[in-house]
């Protein structure tokens, strides 16, 4: 789904889906895992994006299914043929168990995928803080995922 960060990019990727290149103006792992816990925990739909230079990544993860919309960055209304929409076919928990493993199996990328200019720049309590989301990540990984059996409805036992 979100491949190992090479130069501050990373390629993010479903099946049956376009590839998409997303920068570094987004720090992706903490801001997608932050999205992914409020998901799990309210059980309600979340919202990722990301940034293409120059369109925007949006995307809102449902209980079973995953929308894609890019759109420029105009301020203006936008016309519909400059919306690229498309959907996959994965649910919640999929998502949320993709991005641990996908963070986790590149975890030294992540911790420096963003711009590092910043004179406070921690690695080491970046790292920590990182590892933290993701074991609460797991933990709520395991404790929802009952709630995504093979019924066509949700349950939100």
């Amino acid at each position: 789904m979100l491949m190992k960060p090479k130069a501050r990019w990373t390629e993010f990727q479903l099946e049956g889906c376009s590839s998409y290149y997303l920068s570094y103006l987004d720090d992706i792992a903490f801001e997608w895992i932050n999205q992914a816990i409020w998901g799990l925990e309210t059980m309600k739909p979340f919202c990722v994006k990301g940034f293409l230079e120059p369109y925007r990544f949006l995307c809102t993860v449902s209980y079973w299914n995953f929308h894609i919309i890019v759109e420029n960055e105009k301020t203006v209304p936008i016309p519909k043929e400059d919306i690229h929409y498309q959907i996959a076919h994965i649910n919640m928990i999929e998502f949320c168990q993709n991005l641990y493993e996908d963070i986790l199996n590149a975890f030294n990328e992540w911790v420096y995928f963003t711009d590092i200019v910043d004179d406070n720049y921690n690695a080491e309590e970046k790292s920590q803080l990182l590892s933290e989301k993701l074991d609460k990540l797991k933990a709520l990984i395991l404790e929802k995922e009952h709630c995504f059996k093979e019924q066509k409805y949700f349950l939100l036992r």
